[in-house]
């Protein structure tokens, strides 16, 4: 709870300063549209950077369904279906609207989710393989 805390706060300053940085670089260089095919470059790349990165992502968390998968399958199946849905949205936003801003803020957001996840997960495993005696410390 403490890292999701964090990392929410983290998102958070990442935001403003975004933002803020959007704002001063707008009033410091106008907008040129004489390069517009660079532009066009640019925009195709953003957006097979951010599919490739919620692909990889999904394909990074397909190891732990498959743990949580032999103590509560239904539980699994369902938190998988979930997040690829998730995941479904979150790429189809990038071909609705792209903006590279919104994106960069939209991907930090699914890094919060799949770090929600994490822990989900974690609390299912540690629940079924912990020792309310002698927990087990990872140093």
């Amino acid at each position: 709870m403490k890292n999701f805390i964090k990392f929410a706060l983290i998102l958070g300053i990442f935001s403003a300063v975004y933002f803020v940085g959007e704002q001063l670089m707008s009033v410091l260089i106008p907008n040129h549209e004489t390069i517009s095919n660079t532009s066009l470059l640019f925009l195709y790349g953003g957006i097979t950077g951010y599919v490739l990165f919620i692909v990889f992502v999904v394909l990074l968390q397909e190891e732990g369904f498959q743990k949580i998968k032999n103590y509560k399958p239904r539980l699994s199946k369902t938190l998988h279906q979930l997040y690829v849905f998730v995941a479904a949205v979150f790429i189809l936003i990038a071909f609705i609207n792209f903006e590279l801003q919104l994106l960069i803020l939209l991907a930090l957001v699914f890094m919060l989710i799949t770090a929600s996840l994490d822990s989900i997960r974690d609390k299912i495993i540690q629940e079924k393989e912990g020792n309310l005696l002698h927990p087990k410390k990872i140093i």
